[in-house]
């Protein structure tokens, strides 16, 4: 079903409220792409790509080299997922644009006189069939220990890029076969490691593998979501849920629930940080000097991503920890990619505020399913005995509550620049 819908999707059959939000998604990956190439990991895996080959195929983002269209989307895709500000959908806890993006482009030099309908085309079938597969069991994933963007995220880029080739719905269905059997990534890539941000650009990668082979009638899994034994929903996922693969194909659009980030850190960490924004702005006597205590009540999935004790390794560390991120936004008032430095990673004075926050389950949000995954109970107790408190199911940005365009371009703006 997924593989006839790619095959006949078209620019007409996409609403234009999806066409204008893809459009800002785009943007919105390149300008995190364009940040990342700045930063040690994005130059070594621009310099590692352009080792593995050169010759006909894409260009490596930022740099202008073109090298062959199997390995650009290993580079672009980690350049978008460099700094944790790329796109997100909430619910199947994926970054559809890393994944999606780099692999359709690493395929229009290949086709040669590629509108933008057409490669916006792909990019939605890789958005709609990615985001479709991480609903299935997104949050469960987390909690074994898997990156959903390295393993949901390879069914976005081999979406995108069978659009790309447009390939029939039979070699469509194996591009599928062969880009999801190749999902792997471990979340313990979060604590200490440059990897993590390679993930969704490995996904990509094996997207354009997937779709490359298929187009020559090399053959892959043609059950791999629904198998009961050794299929990617079966063995990734605690109970999936695989109505959210087809229902509603082609009238309900995932892509508008993709969202912008705001903030240069894991999206798990986002409704805190808006807690405590909205603490601070309504009550600024809370400064890092008179707080007693933070307690963040969450869900389990958060709780185990992000609410681990903080130790300061790495700025991939950093990024992913609930309290640091909490702790530098007390310190310094303000939260974005100034706040994240090999400096303030090591500050004494926010390391000492971490260990203030304390990161509790909650059993009311964790009763609320895939609405109150991101969900937080904030209260901040201040050494006087005064406390104050903000609840926020949805952080800003998400697609309960988007930014507005405007608030993306500047983002964009800001990151380019």
């Amino acid at each position: 079903t997924l593989a006839e819908y790619v095959s006949g999707l078209s620019y007409k059959k996409i609403p234009q409220e999806v066409i204008s939000h893809i459009k800002l998604c785009v943007i919105d990956s390149l300008g995190c792409a364009l940040f990342g190439s700045t930063l040690a990991w994005g130059k070594i895996i621009t310099s590692f790509a352009k080792e593995m080959g050169t010759g006909k195929g894409a260009l490596i983002w930022a740099d202008g080299a073109e090298i062959p269209s199997t390995n650009a989307p290993l580079a672009n895709g980690t350049l978008i997922h460099s700094f944790e500000m790329d796109d997100l959908h909430r619910v199947g806890v994926i970054h559809p644009g890393a994944e999606a993006i780099p692999a359709a482009d690493a395929l229009v030099r290949r086709v040669g006189d590629v509108s933008g309908k057409r490669f916006l085309t792909a990019v939605v079938a890789g958005y709609e069939v990615g985001c479709r597969v991480g609903m299935t069991g997104g949050a469960s994933q987390l909690r074994r220990g898997f990156h959903p963007s390295a393993t949901s995220g390879t069914f976005a880029a081999g979406a995108a890029a069978a659009k790309m080739l447009q390939l029939n719905p039979l070699k469509t269905l194996h591009a599928l076969g062969i880009a999801g059997t190749q999902a792997a990534g471990l979340m313990a890539a979060q604590y200490a490691s440059m990897v993590k941000r390679m993930h969704p650009g490995r996904s990509a990668q094996a997207g354009v593998y997937g779709a490359l082979l298929a187009a020559k009638g090399f053959t892959g899994i043609e059950d791999i979501l629904e198998a009961p034994y050794g299929g990617f929903c079966s063995t990734f996922c605690d109970h999936p849920n695989l109505s959210h693969l087809t229902q509603d194909l082609g009238e309900r659009f995932e892509t508008l629930n993709v969202g912008c980030k705001p903030y240069p850190c894991c999206g798990s960490n986002h409704t805190s940080i808006d807690a405590l924004k909205k603490i601070l702005h309504a009550h600024p006597e809370v400064r890092a000097d008179n707080v007693d205590k933070i307690r963040i009540r969450t869900t389990r999935a958060t709780k185990l991503h992000v609410g681990w004790p903080y130790a300061p390794k790495s700025l991939t560390t950093a990024q992913m920890n609930l309290p640091f991120c909490v702790a530098v936004l007390l310190h310094d008032r303000d939260f974005f990619v100034d706040q994240i430095t090999e400096k303030s990673i090591r500050s004494e004075a926010v390391v000492k505020i971490t260990k203030k926050i304390e990161v509790l389950e909650d059993p009311e949000l964790e009763a609320l399913g895939d609405e109150g995954r991101h969900g937080v109970n904030l209260e901040v107790q201040l050494q006087d005995g005064r406390s104050y408190s903000e609840k926020v199911l949805h952080a800003k940005g998400s697609d309960k509550h988007p930014m507005t365009r405007e608030e993306a371009l500047k983002k964009f703006r800001l990151l380019a620049s």
